[in-house]
């Protein structure tokens, strides 16, 4: 089996913010069916899940971050929480916080160079104990900025010439971010080569994202579309992206539907058993009761961050103007995010007589029970590289209402082109209410409102096609290296 190390900031259960979480822990569930043994290592943080569970050191080192001193320690999991093999780093003072990006203030931590950096720089450290060891990873798959460094440390770092024969593949989760530092933080860096450093380089900045996509043997985005979309859009590194199309592939993201199944989902009110209507019709009553909304009603969900990225300000908007029209709808939305957005939410909880409840704040078990309550699931994304949301929904008999663009256009299709859900273009308030009459004019028609219901539930969404094209992947590269 080909062994692959993924390296990343965030992996369901341990510890998830966004899709990436749910990413990085699923994909290795599906890997040994296609003969890949994915193991995956992140940032120790000080969070519940890593408290709960038993670890042994299998390395611990130390190097000097510019004029700081670090020490880490490389944890194996050996509880049976999971099914693959699990790594975590260690490094005091950098990752042991209660929050993976975030400080009190909702701001990113002031340290982040520092943070990635010291983190990158202990798993290239690891892996070259390995190759001493003669136990070599055969590829590693980094994800998103935070472990973009990695590809140039392996290739031009003096310090790592024994991994410089591994291929490397780079996932771009989200594109908006792309940690960047000036060039007077580079003593944080191990050494390299004056003549290499222009692989680090764009626009005079060290810029993390660039040099993953410079220095990897292939780069891969979570949709086919966003992939077209950042090589397309205006934005600083687009000659990047069209430079390096060659070596890029967009893969859609899939769902571990064993994990999301509403039939075995013991977080719900109610499973399902025999058809989608009861179904929906006993979670929604309980839903309803517990959250004090109008019972009878279809109800309509948003699950996610409240930030311009996911249109979220366009809700509060949308949703007077939609009970202006009709009355006889729920919605319920859940998130946290930019204190602006979430004041205008908070406005309107618990108007429109009990149609609307919002809930700043973040709970799993509540997504859950959106999914399996709602009729239907808000994503008006600015943008959004592949999204799970959408998935995640069709998954639990939901209908997602969308704005086309990213991997919401390759996942969602209209239903006026016989496909599972509503679809919109411009990112405005108007537009997104007229989406939601549409939906509700979906729902005033029974038989064909359950004929998409019901076709949305037997989708298959899971990592079965993606994964085989990741391990595709590696077969080639693994094979050019040898």
């Amino acid at each position: 089996m080909i062994k692959a190390l993924h390296v990343t900031s965030e992996c369901f259960p341990a510890a998830k913010v966004g899709g990436l979480g749910d990413v990085a822990g699923s994909l290795p569930i599906y890997f040994p069916a296609e003969e890949v043994e994915a193991s995956v290592i992140m940032p120790r943080y000080d969070l519940p899940w890593f408290q709960k569970q038993e670890f042994e050191l299998v390395f611990k080192s130390s190097f000097y971050l510019s004029k700081e001193f670090i020490q880490f320690g490389i944890f194996k999991l050996t509880s049976d929480s999971l099914s693959y093999p699990f790594y975590c780093v260690d490094i005091p003072g950098k990752f042991d916080r209660n929050s993976v990006y975030l400080d009190g203030n909702g701001q990113g931590y002031r340290d982040e160079i520092e943070r990635n950096v010291s983190f990158q720089r202990a798993v290239c450290l690891w892996m070259n104990e390995l190759s001493d060891q003669g136990k070599v990873f055969d590829l590693v798959h980094c994800h998103d900025h935070q472990s973009g460094l990695i590809p140039f440390f392996m290739k031009y770092g003096l310090d790592f010439k024994k991994l410089v024969n591994i291929p490397t593949v780079f996932t771009i989760h989200n594109a908006g971010h792309s940690g960047a530092f000036p060039w007077s933080k580079h003593e944080v860096l191990p050494k390299f080569n004056e003549h290499d450093g222009g692989w680090l380089d764009w626009d005079n900045t060290i810029v993390a994202l660039a040099a993953a996509i410079k220095c990897s043997w292939k780069v891969t985005t979570v949709s086919p579309n966003y992939l077209n979309e950042i090589a397309n859009q205006e934005s600083a590194l687009q000659p990047l992206y069209r430079d390096e199309r060659a070596k890029s592939q967009g893969i859609i993201n899939g769902i571990d539907a064993e994990l999301w199944d509403p039939k075995t989902d013991e977080s719900l009110f109610f499973r399902f058993k025999k058809n989608w209507s009861e179904f929906k019709e006993k979670n929604q009553t309980q839903f309803c009761e517990t959250f004090g909304l109008k019972q009878g009603l279809p109800i309509v969900g948003f699950i996610g961050r409240l930030a311009y990225q996911k249109g979220a300000e366009l809700i509060p908007q949308a949703i007077e103007k939609v009970l202006k029209k009709d009355s006889r709808v729920n919605f319920v939305i859940l998130g946290t995010g930019d204190k602006e957005i979430e004041k205008q939410l908070m406005a309107i909880d618990g108007a429109y007589d009990g149609r609307v409840k919002v809930m700043i704040t973040y709970s799993e078990s509540i997504a859950r029970n959106i999914y399996a309550s709602c009729d239907f699931l808000l994503m008006p994304s600015r943008y959004e590289p592949c999204g799970l949301n959408q998935l995640f929904a069709m998954r639990y008999g939901t209908i997602p209402i969308v704005r086309t663009t990213g991997g919401l256009k390759d996942t969602v299709i209209d239903i006026g082109d016989e496909g599972g859900g509503i679809t919109f273009y411009d990112a405005n308030s108007s537009e997104l209410a007229h989406a939601i009459m549409r939906g509700l004019e979906l729902y005033a028609q029974p038989k064909w409102f359950e004929k998409v219901r019901k076709e949305n539930g037997s989708k298959d969404f899971s990592w079965k096609k993606s994964v085989k094209e990741y391990a595709n992947i590696y077969k080639e590269l693994v094979h050019v290296s040898i």
